[in-house]
């Protein structure tokens, strides 16, 4: 007899991409030793500190690697792990308690249909963080660099975000809306901190573009998910701690982020738009 999708539980592979995180690795593996998951794997792209050491104490499925970047080495362990029915990507410097992780879970076996589920994010300070968005919007993006966004009062913001109307007319205002849904809601993409990816789904659009080396990968998987008819669901009753790593600087996660964006336009953007994101990596800010 065959088990309806809903009523199955989900053989997950968790995967950890490090680099230079052993100080982040015991948040992120102490986590995920208490979820009920088949294996865990680190894919360490060459640190250069204790993290392969640090991992060891966790999992004996560790991949040493170059430092060929996150979505490639996503490809590696998934391609490691072929019988998986799901694979929970996890940030080093994240973590998800087993009620949010039955949540994810919930959702992705509930409807076939859905190719990747999310968490909210929340950082240590109880703050919430963007996890999940609209369409990539060069605005935005451009607003956000020039901290544009500083200038408006939070009570206008909180207006802006809580209106239907202009939020339907103005995507990018769904960045204002950091609270995320209330239940799981159908969204243009989830970040790559956090997310439960059917591994069916993961195979049909033949996981990460390794082009990307960091940032936007994840905005690229969804976006061909759905295009190949999976559903990219934000779940609101699920979150994952997150403090952001130190292994890359502020002014290094700015290269590398819009270094992304120039390769997500080059991708899909029209000329105006690979203009602008090239101007923008060549911002001094």
């Amino acid at each position: 007899m065959t088990i309806p999708d809903r009523e199955r539980t989900l053989k997950t592979t968790a995967i950890v991409v490090s680099y230079n995180s052993a100080r982040d690795l015991p948040m992120s593996l102490g986590s995920l030793r208490e979820l009920p998951i088949a294996d865990i794997v680190v894919v360490d792209n060459s640190s250069s500190d204790d993290s392969v050491q640090v991992a060891a104490r966790y999992t004996p499925h560790i991949i040493r690697s170059a430092n060929v970047g996150f979505g490639k080495a996503i490809n590696a362990a998934a391609a490691e792990f072929p019988d998986a029915d799901a694979y929970l990507l996890l940030n080093p410097d994240a973590a998800l308690e087993p009620d949010s992780y039955a949540e994810l879970s919930r959702a992705l076996t509930g409807d076939a249909k859905i190719g990747v589920v999310a968490p909210q994010m929340r950082y240590a300070d109880g703050e919430p963080g963007i996890s999940a968005g609209p369409d990539v919007s060069l605005l935005k993006e451009w607003l956000a660099a020039l901290r544009v966004d500083h200038l408006v009062p939070g009570r206008v913001k909180r207006a802006l975000a809580g209106s239907r109307l202009l939020r339907s007319r103005i995507p990018m205002l769904d960045y204002l809306d950091q609270g995320g849904p209330a239940a799981a809601a159908d969204v243009a993409w989830v970040s790559g901190f956090c997310m439960l990816v059917r591994a069916d789904a993961f195979r049909d659009v033949n996981g990460f573009d390794p082009s990307f080396f960091l940032y936007f990968e994840d905005v690229d998987f969804c976006k061909r998910l759905r295009g190949a008819g999976w559903r990219v669901v934000s779940v609101g009753t699920a979150w994952a701690a997150h403090r952001e790593s130190t292994s890359t600087g502020a002014v290094g996660k700015n290269r590398l982020y819009r270094s992304g964006l120039v390769s997500y336009t080059d991708k899909y953007g029209t000329a105006v738009d690979r203009f602008l994101a090239r101007a923008l990596r060549r911002l001094p800010l």
